[in-house]
């Protein structure tokens, strides 16, 4: 019998449905850190929670169960508005900008 192993960083999970528990918990929390300002908004502090959702989205193979498709729908919105808010711009599209400003 082959059983799906399910893993991430290390750890590992009895089911999905445990890992997908875990890893939206682990993303939430990151991100209300990132709110409240105990940790900074930063790339690599927002990457520990892209690289969760990531993770999670390969094992439901592009279809989120229904039952967190709202969560994570979420959380990926949360994301989205952290990474507009911090002031960090990759260098070539600040030149672009700065050029199409000037």
């Amino acid at each position: 019998m082959n059983t799906k192993k399910f893993s991430y960083e290390g750890r590992h999970f009895a089911s999905l449905q445990e890992m997908t528990e875990v890893l939206l918990h682990e993303v939430n929390e990151q991100i209300i850190r990132m709110d409240m300002g105990v940790i900074k908004n930063i790339p690599e502090n927002r990457n520990y929670s892209k690289w969760r959702l990531l993770q999670l989205q390969f094992y439901f193979a592009d279809t989120v169960p229904e039952e967190y498709r709202s969560t994570y729908n979420s959380l990926w919105s949360q994301l989205y508005r952290l990474e507009h808010q911090d002031t960090f711009r990759h260098p070539y599209l600040k030149l672009l900008l700065e050029q199409l400003h000037a």
